[in-house]
């Protein structure tokens, strides 16, 4: 629960970092590194046209921002006659980000973009990305801001010409091959871990999927929130308009669990027997407020029980959390916690000087707390709970000047901070003597990976020993759509491990861990289905996991924009299944032709 934190730690010293590689003699330069003056830019890429159109003449210009006619992050667009700087480095002079010591006078160097890193000496963490600067003082343009990667079902993404590419990425000694979808070889094979289910070093027998779930959305009168997505081996589960649909995934037959109203928030993750929590309005009003807590049973399809939570009259909750038997929500002026088995009520936070502002669940309940007056210049501490009483027996406070904390994993410990407006700046690994292990700055190369719910993380994976952020788009060899990799981290470094390559006319999203294995969702391009891969955590060999079929606009996988650069929620896969989903639904439609969707399944069984 909300408990005040001790003064600040003293601010350690901080000092200048050094310059980029020079190419070896004789090579041109990595992509990545800066151009000479004088150089001219990259022409910008095409966005693809509509169906029938040839692609446009050279040196035509784009009618829209990025591809599929979607804004590009922010980055690109530097004035034309002007040299840019290579993708991914450093834009301006930089100081390492606080809270970590440097050797006065000693200048590491960067390698090109996205190659590992070789153990520098000691500095920032061994990785300095843009926008690594001490806290309250700007690092440049700011990226693309965080959400609006919603659905844009009306885009047209149809294009005559397909390009087939191989690329072969080579860094340091790792080497990738990805092949188009078109061609029948996968991925190169990778291995390493296990999971519940099953080896994810074996591939699949049948990796050829078909849509197994299609709900449509209801009509509404307003933008309505069903936010909640869950899947077990028999069932999928989703929120729709005061109602959870449960799919039985053999027989495709669905059940309705009504509820009193809209849902307000709904948990991630679920007990080991199936069981989800909601947060719901106490009548159908869309002005109710949010003062139910409802646990839904998933393999009996029905509510377990359903409770009225203390001093809730808000409708700003936006979170609850499940760790083990215990689940807790809170919401601005208060939080709760209850063990799910019992309905007992665990503990009760009342408005203080200090508010809970949201949990994150898994192997441990974690909550981050903010205290003072003062909302604009909180102090922020992270606190790991006692589930059976709500009281904070571990706690780390970021360094001064973070105000938005976002939990991405409680074991282990890993936050994605925002310093000043930012809502991600920069991901921490903390150890457990709550002391920082590694800093890794986003700045332009790496997407933000989190919407603004404290369990909000969607578009980022942390293993064991490995953090997984995906890089900003950038142009490939094809012109018809730009592409991306999976970065991994060092979780205890922060040094680069390895990248792995979406492949030409792709972007990729690292969004769960499979065992050891991260796994990696490609959504899909204009001519091809998505594709879900499992990437072993050694050498960053991918294996594919999953094809999906190729999908009309307004169907299937094109029902919704899933953009590396922003995944507004959860991207479920289990026992080899796939499942997208929208948390908004408005009355709005895209088109007389194209029916709105709640969401759409895939499976290769």
């Amino acid at each position: 629960m909300s408990q005040p934190p001790p003064p600040p730690p003293s601010q350690p010293p901080s000092g200048g970092y050094g310059a980029p590689q020079e190419p070896t003699q004789g090579q041109p330069p990595s992509y990545g590194y800066p151009q000479q003056p004088g150089q001219a830019p990259p022409p910008p890429q095409q966005p693809p046209q509509s169906p029938g159109t040839p692609p446009p003449a050279p040196g035509t210009p784009p009618p829209g921002g990025g591809p599929y006619g979607q804004q590009p992050p922010a980055g690109y667009g530097y004035p034309q006659g002007q040299p840019q700087p290579g993708y991914g480095y450093p834009q301006d002079q930089q100081q390492p980000g606080y809270g970590y010591p440097q050797t006065p006078g000693q200048a590491p160097t960067s390698p090109p973009y996205g190659g590992p890193q070789t153990p520098p000496p000691p500095g920032p963490y061994g990785q300095q990305g843009p926008g690594a600067f001490p806290y309250g003082n700007p690092a440049g343009p700011a990226g693309p801001a965080p959400g609006g990667g919603g659905k844009n079902n009306s885009k047209i993404i149809a294009i005559v010409a397909a390009v087939v590419a191989v690329v072969l990425v080579a860094g340091l000694g790792v080497f990738f091959l990805a092949k188009d979808d078109d061609d029948k070889k996968d991925e190169s094979k990778g291995g390493g871990g296990t999971s519940s289910q099953g080896d994810p070093n074996a591939k699949p027998k049948n990796t050829s999927g078909r849509q197994i779930v299609d709900l449509k959305a209801p009509d509404v009168n307003d933008v309505t929130t069903v936010t909640g997505s869950w899947a077990t081996d028999k069932v999928y589960a989703k929120s729709s308009v005061q109602e959870i649909i449960v799919q039985d995934l053999r027989t495709k037959k669905q059940s309705k669990i009504s509820l009193k109203g809209n849902v307000c928030a709904a948990s991630n993750g679920m007990t080991k027997d199936h069981k989800v929590a909601v947060v719901v309005q106490e009548t159908i009003s869309n002005s109710a407020d949010c003062t139910r807590m409802v646990i839904v049973d998933l393999d009996k399809k029905a509510i377990a029980w359903d409770k009225t939570m203390p001093n809730s009259d808000t409708r700003s909750n936006e979170n609850v959390a499940i760790s083990g038997d215990t689940v807790a929500s809170a919401w601005i002026g208060g939080s709760v916690g209850y063990k799910i088995s019992t309905k007992k009520k665990l503990w009760e936070a009342k408005p203080s000087n200090c508010r809970d502002t949201g949990y994150q669940g898994g192997k441990s309940l974690v909550v981050v707390v903010e205290c003072g007056r003062d909302l604009d210049n909180p102090e922020v501490s992270v606190q790991k709970l006692d589930p059976d009483t709500g009281k904070a027996k571990w706690k780390y406070e970021p360094p001064k000047g973070v105000k938005n904390v976002r939990v991405a994993s409680t074991d282990p410990m890993v936050l994605v901070a925002g310093a000043g407006d930012e809502l991600a700046s920069d991901v921490f690994s903390i150890g457990e003597d709550k002391k920082l292990k590694a800093k890794i700055s986003l700045g332009k190369r790496y997407n933000k990976p989190c919407e603004l719910e404290v369990d909000g993380c969607y578009g980022m994976a942390v293993g064991p020993d490995a953090i997984y952020l995906s890089t900003a788009e950038h142009p490939g060899k094809s012109e018809y759509g730009d592409t991306n990799e999976i970065m991994a981290f060092d979780i205890n470094t922060g040094d680069t491990k390895w990248k792995a390559a979406a492949g030409e006319k792709r972007t990729i999203i690292p969004f769960k861990m499979q065992g050891r294995n991260v796994l990696g969702y490609k959504p899909p391009s204009y001519d091809s289905g998505g594709q879900v891969v499992t990437i072993d955590p050694k050498h960053g060999k991918q294996t594919k996991l999953l094809q999906m079929p190729v999908s009309d606009i307004g169907k299937g996988e094109q029902s919704f924009s899933v953009d590396a650069y922003s995944v507004d929620t959860q991207i479920v896969f289990e026992h080899n299944r796939l499942f997208l989903d929208d948390k908004l639904i408005s009355e709005r439609r895209p088109s007389q032709e194209e029916t709105p969707r709640l969401a759409v399944g895939f499976g290769a069984d």
